[in-house]
């Protein structure tokens, strides 16, 4: 990444653990720079139907806010002090008032890689046939010199799995590099032209943890997980900080359309270190960008982020570093998840990044500095292995049951995982499209009927005394909570509509914590986003409708309409 990221950006004055001016660090400063902690009169007085996702007081009439916090949530005459002459009346009289959705896992920067790429997908494309029509179209109009991107290609949910390889590609030519991302992010697929630019052929070593895809002396054009794909980062168009910028705020905006007002970045620094950190204050920095966030830190640069300085919860309330990021396997539809047995039908289980000393030693580096963990387990040999390893860890001194570590994905979660999740104080993450979208090529085609039961276990979690969250892992799936909440809650999966182990719903109510407080705390976020409640952040969205009202047809959640996103207050989007 160097070629394209040296020089990005400079140090932003929100990285408060590394910058200070005066002896005040930057965060005590901008902490919330229009916050009238004294504030007596609202600026804005919100009112209508508001569920609060606040146990203390579930439902309310009206929010006072001032300076972009609220100051008051009750009954509408509870809060006719707080009003005077300059206070602004937002009244919603139909749907609800909700705090803003929390989507907990999302990747900013590698989505920016690819984000003006060619639209490979399974939804677009109904054909590996469509797919290489769009590549050639894009080959047909690239510049001289320059490599075509594709994004979001998926076989798993292509007629009998077609793939895109190296021979594919190739067809369409062997002189524009060619570099398609799989939408798991896991994958890329690349022409004789990308592996000639990357420099890499098929007597190149496998890097630790990743696959250049060579096969009996061949070339296949699959190249699998980070340590090998980072190889063709410098084959892409030069990914300058006005381009990063540019993409980012595209996805803040389609996040913003879904209700969503803080987002946790899932691994910043793969690509260029402290840079990224730096480079995503300086954008989460600008006037009216709409989301505020977190992030999680590639744990491979660690000691590079230890160095800069940076600590947890280093930031300002726009954007902070919380946690450590380990991926410890690949993805359950790219075959590569680490599985206890084979997939169905073949002769592989996937594999995992590491050695279970070496996850071992990275946990135990990173609870040493202080950090939370947040680590990626999708196949249940690999959340054998992470479980394995928060058990190992959770003996030393330096561990703190109180950092809230959590698991990614959490995919295929065994009895006993669940058992030591709770044991330990491990908290899931769930990407629920995995129901929704993957569902029946899971059942049917990957693990099997009985495998595929294991699939996203949020009730199971929640009986066990877990917080859960749910998120997109975007761009892996479309952003969008109410789609994911409604899931949750019905279990249907895409096409056809069949439930998929109707044990393992939650209610809509329990839902909608694991996209607002639940999703919050598990962000470190609790105290300022995730409910409204005094002295929070006034970050809200309409609804056209309630959520609660659906608890006996779940899936009609998905229906709702976002009427409109306010951030500190001010809106962001509306429909």
């Amino acid at each position: 990444m160097t070629n394209h990221t040296a020089g990005c950006c400079e140090p932003h004055p929100a990285n408060a653990a590394r910058v200070s001016i005066d002896g005040v660090t930057s965060a005590e400063r901008t902490a919330h720079p229009h916050r009238r902690d004294n504030a007596s009169t609202a600026d804005l007085l919100v009112t209508g139907s508001l569920i609060t996702m606040d146990d203390a007081a579930p439902t309310a009439e009206a929010m006072a806010v001032a300076g972009g916090r609220i100051l008051a949530v009750g009954s509408r005459s509870d809060l006719e002090s707080f009003v005077g002459p300059g206070t602004t009346m937002l009244e919603h009289k139909s749907g609800v008032i909700m705090p803003g959705f929390v989507e907990p896992h999302i990747h900013l920067v590698s989505s920016a890689l690819v984000f003006d790429g060619v639209d490979c997908s399974p939804y677009t494309n109904k054909t590996l046939d469509a797919v290489l029509v769009a590549l050639k179209a894009a080959v047909a109009q690239a510049p001289a010199g320059q490599a075509v991107i594709g994004q979001l290609f998926d076989p798993s949910l292509m007629p009998n799995q077609a793939t895109l390889t190296c021979a594919v590609l190739d067809q369409i030519s062997t002189t524009v590099p060619i570099v398609v991302m799989n939408a798991s992010q896991h994958f890329f697929y690349v022409n004789s032209a990308a592996y000639a630019a990357a420099g890499i052929t098929a007597d190149t070593p496998n890097p630790p943890g990743g696959d250049y895809g060579a096969r009996d002396g061949t070339l296949t054009g699959i190249v699998g997980e980070n340590a090998a794909m980072f190889s063709f980062i410098q084959v892409l168009p030069p990914l300058t900080p006005e381009v990063i910028a540019s993409a980012i705020t595209g996805i803040a905006a389609m996040a913003a359309k879904q209700g969503v007002t803080y987002v946790h970045e899932a691994a910043t620094g793969a690509l260029a270190g402290v840079k990224e950190v730096d480079l995503l204050h300086q954008i989460f920095a600008q006037p009216g960008f709409p989301v505020r966030g977190s992030l999680s830190l590639w744990g491979e640069n660690l000691d590079a982020f230890i160095s800069a300085g940076i600590v947890p919860g280093s930031g300002d309330d726009r954007l902070r570093s919380q946690t450590i990021k380990w991926v410890s396997d690949g993805s359950n539809q790219g075959y590569t998840g680490f599985m206890r047995q084979n997939y169905l039908g073949r002769d592989t289980r996937g594999a995992a990044n590491f050695t279970a000393e070496q996850l071992e030693a990275n946990f135990a580096k990173t609870v040493a500095a202080g950090w939370p963990i947040m680590c990626h387990g999708n196949g249940d040999a690999a959340l054998d292995m992470v479980m394995a390893a928060f058990a190992a860890v959770a003996t030393l001194p330096s561990w703190d049951p109180a950092k809230r570590h959590r698991t990614e994905h959490s995919s295929l979660l065994h009895d006993e995982h669940i058992a030591a999740m709770a044991s330990l104080g491990i908290t899931p993450s769930f990407l629920m499209n995995h129901v929704r979208l993957w569902g029946k090529v899971m059942r049917d085609e990957i693990l099997g009927p009985e495998r595929a039961l294991l699939l996203d276990r949020y009730a199971s979690a929640v009986n066990a005394g877990l917080r859960a969250s749910l998120h997109c892992d975007f761009s892996v799936s479309p952003i969008g909570p109410l789609n994911y909440i409604a899931t949750a809650a019905a279990r249907t999966m895409a096409d056809g509509g069949e439930v998929l182990n109707a044990a393992e719903r939650v209610s809509v109510a329990q839902a909608l914590k694991g996209n607002s407080i639940d999703a919050a705390w598990m962000c470190h976020a609790d105290e300022l986003v995730g409910s409204l409640a005094a002295g929070k952040a006034a970050d809200f969205v309409f609804l056209g409708g309630d959520p609660l009202a659906h608890e006996a047809d779940p899936d009609a959640v998905r229906e709702i309409p976002v009427l409109a996103t306010y951030s500190d207050a001010v809106e962001v989007h509306s429909a």
